[in-house]
């Protein structure tokens, strides 16, 4: 409908109607009302009528402008759309912003302002794992399609939500037209610009600057709060109160090239009744009234080492249990400290406990074990005399608890803190950790100590010289409690013969029961005070550092914050790490330099087991058992496997040549019980002796064994190899046995010989292992060799071809073997051996789980016997 004098298109919209509002209407100026009911006024529609610029967030009913929500703001150029003016966390366009800012050479800092925007358009775009947001990348940057995440859900943008920017961006010929772009840093017209202090004001932005420098000649404190010369004075801000031991002071200084600036000098000070010390940074308690005649000046400053207890003054490797080369500590003497029994003044905040005379010796005599040294590496056994033995015995007089309550840092240590901040690299506080160690000592024992290591070829020494030792030392007794006057004397002054006192003894007299192969070595620390009876001293005790009690870790002695985090970040790498990686959580994460030529990391080294032969049980004929500790650390290692090896050695001279070679893992062939008959485990693990036990079954007597050991850890390193190599001993004999053939034998040849009794003697002879044969030869050459010697009898009963085939069986045996063959008398020794026998499990766990270990073996694994047979040679042990 049109009217004749306006050119106006009227349309009448009911309730249910549709409005195509197409490009044919524009600019035709549309208006809608809405009517709240029948009989109520019409109302205009003002947001309504934006059809062609609707809001892309809300519209205000009553001015029809479009509003945006909390962290949007209006598009400058459309009005009607918003656009992002806060990100949130993972709202994205996390992680491209920062490409977005510059960047600080020397900060190593980006700062806030933005140089560079971005364009982005309808491309694919990334979930974020944590929120699950959906990050659309910017158009400029290539994103490696690896990176993408895969996800199930489609995600449709509308035009509306993602829009075109252009990216503002402009080159420069050089770093000075670049910030020179950016305009003046600071408004230097008004208090300063807004710098601190005796900072000065720059207005032209420079790369190392934010607008306020220090004058020349002066570096900013640590604080950032002024500028002061560190080459002729101390900085009360570093965290460590300058160094000065109470007060810390400030003053203000001009500068000689220009008197309008100022240097902050700093110094140490003390409190009342206190003067500094002659370092400059302590101080010490003013003295009484000087008088006449009284020397009032500075008291001597007394090295640490040339202190009593001066021990305590040094780091301490907690590791190691060694004490460290760098001092930590400063021994001061403001105060008139002593103690009990000692002439020496001690050192401030020191304090000693002396321990009484009747509780200072403490004898302590190991039980004779096997060398430990003996049963790893290339191992001689001799199943005649055993195992070599060892017994330590040691001799402890503790005098005195030493506690430090109170200290002041060392200037050597003091300035190395100094020399620390935020920015200082990893390997600048591990040298300090190596000089100085990683903990400083409180408490600790001193006093003295004498040990003595005592080797024997075998038990049957040991137990002979414990004997006589034993009975000389009753005499001893009886004597000095005989009544008479000079027993009261020695009661007085009691004479106790110890027993290295008594080898030692033996050996200068050079007495051939001890000489072949018994050896002592004795080393003692610091001079045995009178009290103690049982060395005999008589001078003067000089006590040594015995035992660190309570050690604290340095960082401790740190005050600043960043440097606090930063020196424990680096002592646990150097601890975990070989300093070559960061502590995250229990796991090391290695620097790029920590990788081996195999792509694994390096920086957690993997510690190497020791693989030996049992202490508890000698190797048997059939069997050799071998154990090691399983040693993993806290942090850095997860030891998941042990892989064991066993190779026959052929050749005895060098061991060179290896006939057989087989492999065997812990976890998937012994554990589970699926390729392990000759190889099982001996007992299950003991959770705090942490020792793991193989039993190694199926073995040929008189033969040469190498074994091999690694760990695995979760990396898939293998440590290093630990070897032991051994020859079995010669084979079981039955001796009784043996003896009853050597009858039999001479009744069928003893007078006239059927030949069905010549067969039987030569099924009998051929039956019989080379050890028994060998027994029988001897048995009947001792019995009947009146009626011939047992060869000559074999060739002249069976004749010559049976009785090679015979003796033959002979000559099987080694020349060692056959040696103790011919001893008079050998003995069958059954001992029983107790295994785990485990089932098989198709289903194998991943790793070695030490904690749970034991509890799943008594799961999975039956304890059983297992018996064991060995000779005894025994006149021949007892030689």
């Amino acid at each position: 409908m049109k009217d004749g004098h306006l050119d106006v298109e009227l349309f009448i919209l009911l309730q249910g109607n549709q409005f195509d509002a197409s490009d044919w209407l524009n600019p035709a100026q549309v208006l809608l009302f809405h009517q709240q009911n029948a009989s109520g006024p019409w109302v205009n529609e003002l947001c309504g009528r934006r059809l062609l610029d609707p809001c892309e967030h809300q519209c205000d009913p009553d001015t029809g402008d479009c509003l945006c929500l909390d962290g949007y703001m209006k598009d400058p150029v459309h009005k009607h759309l918003c656009i992002r003016n806060e990100w949130g966390p993972n709202q994205g366009p996390w992680p491209y912003t920062i490409f977005q800012r510059g960047f600080d050479l020397v900060l190593g800092e980006q700062p806030s302002d933005r140089i560079f925007r971005f364009t982005y358009t309808l491309g694919e775009g990334m979930w974020l794992p944590l929120s699950k947001s959906f990050v659309i990348p910017p158009a400029e940057l290539a994103i490696n399609p690896s990176a993408k995440c895969k996800t199930d859900m489609t995600v449709m943008e509308d035009a509306v939500d993602v829009r075109e920017e252009l990216m503002i961006s402009s080159s420069f010929d050089s770093l000075e037209v670049l910030l020179d772009s950016f305009g003046p840093v600071r408004d230097c017209s008004k208090d300063n610009g807004g710098c601190s202090r005796n900072f000065r004001c720059i207005s032209d932005r420079k790369l190392d600057s934010t607008g306020c420098v220090c004058p020349p000649g002066l570096s900013p404190m640590k604080d950032g709060t002024g500028c002061y010369d560190h080459h002729i004075g101390i900085d009360c801000s570093d965290g460590f109160n300058g160094g000065c031991e109470q007060l810390c002071l400030q003053q203000l200084a001009p500068l000689e090239d220009d008197p309008t600036l100022y240097n902050i000098q700093m110094f140490c000070g003390c409190i009342e009744d206190y003067r500094r010390g002659p370092d400059g940074r302590s101080c010490q308690p003013l003295s009484e009234v000087c008088t006449e005649g009284v020397d009032c000046g500075e008291p001597a400053d007394i090295p640490a080492n040339q202190t009593l207890f001066g021990d305590l003054f040094y780091g301490y490797n907690n590791h190691s249990k060694e004490s460290s080369s760098g001092q930590i500590l400063k021994a001061t003497f403001r105060q008139k400290n002593f103690a009990r029994g000692l002439q020496q003044q001690l050192p401030d905040g020191m304090v000693v406990a002396s321990v009484p005379n009747e509780v200072q010796c403490q004898e302590e005599l190991s039980d004779p074990v096997p060398d430990p040294d003996y049963l790893s590496g290339m191992v001689n056994y001799s199943e005649v005399s055993g195992y070599p033995l060892v017994q330590h015995w040691k001799l402890r007089s503790v005098q005195y608890h030493v506690k430090l309550n109170q200290w002041v840092l060392s200037q050597a240590f003091s300035s190395a803190l100094h020399s620390l901040d935020g920015a200082t690299q990893r390997s600048d506080f591990v040298s300090i950790l190596a000089e100085f160690g990683n903990h400083y000592v409180q408490e600790a024992v001193y006093g003295f100590q004498e040990t003595c290591t005592i080797w024997y070829p075998n038990k049957q020494v040991q137990r002979q010289l414990w004997l006589e030792y034993q009975d000389i030392s009753k005499e001893l007794g009886l004597k000095s409690n005989s009544p008479s006057e000079e027993s009261e004397e020695r009661d007085k002054e009691p004479r106790t013969l110890t027993y290295p006192a008594y080898m030692a003894s033996l050996l200068d007299s050079g007495s051939q029961r001890v000489v072949g192969g018994v050896r002592m070595d004795c080393s003692s620390q610091g001079q045995c005070p009178p009290s103690c009876h049982l060395s005999g001293g008589r001078q003067q005790s000089e006590p040594v550092l015995l035992q660190i009690t309570r050690a604290t870790p340095i960082v401790e002695l740190v005050s600043n914050n960043e440097t606090y985090q930063a020196l424990q970040e680096a002592m646990m790498s150097m601890l975990w790490c070989s300093g070559r990686g960061d502590v995250i959580d229990d796991w090391c994460r290695c620097d790029s330099s920590a990788f081996g030529a195999d792509g694994l990391p390096t920086c957690a080294p993997l510690p190497q087991p020791r693989l030996r032969l049992s202490h508890t049980y000698e190797p048997s004929s059939s069997l050799v058992i071998v154990e090691w500790n399983h040693a993993e650390p806290l942090i850095g290692v997860r030891i998941v496997d042990y892989l064991i090896s066993q190779e026959k050695v052929t050749e005895r001279s060098d061991h060179g040549k290896v006939e057989t070679e087989s492999v065997l893992s812990l976890v998937d062939d012994v554990l589970s019980g699926a390729k392990s008959p000759c190889v099982m485990l001996g007992d299950v693990p003991d959770l705090q002796a942490s020792t793991l036990s193989l039993i190694i079954r199926c073995l040929e007597a008189d033969t040469t064994y190498m074994f091999r050991l690694w760990s695995v850890d979760n990396t898939g390193r293998r440590s290093g190899p630990s070897e032991v190599t051994i020859k079995t001993p010669c084979p079981a004999v039955d001796d009784v046995k043996a003896q009853e053939i050597a009858d039999k034998i001479y009744n069928l040849f003893n007078g006239y010989t059927s030949g069905k009794e010549q067969q039987t003697a030569y099924n009998t002879l051929m039956e019989q292992s080379p050890p028994t044969l060998h027994r029988v030869l001897y048995h009947y050459n001792q019995r009947y060799h009146g009626f011939g010697e047992f060869t000559w009898r074999c060739e002249d009963e069976l004749g010559p071809r049976k009785a090679g085939l015979i003796l033959s069986q002979l000559e099987q045996l080694s020349g060692w073997c056959r040696g103790l063959l011919q001893e008079p008398r050998i003995g069958l020794r059954r001992m029983s051996l107790r295994f785990l026998s485990c089932r098989y499990s198709d289903t194998k766990a991943f790793g070695l789980n030490w904690v749970d270990l034991g509890q799943d073996l008594r799961k999975a694994c039956e304890d059983q016997t297992l018996a064991v047979m060995y000779n005894d040679y025994g006149e021949a042990r007892d030689l």
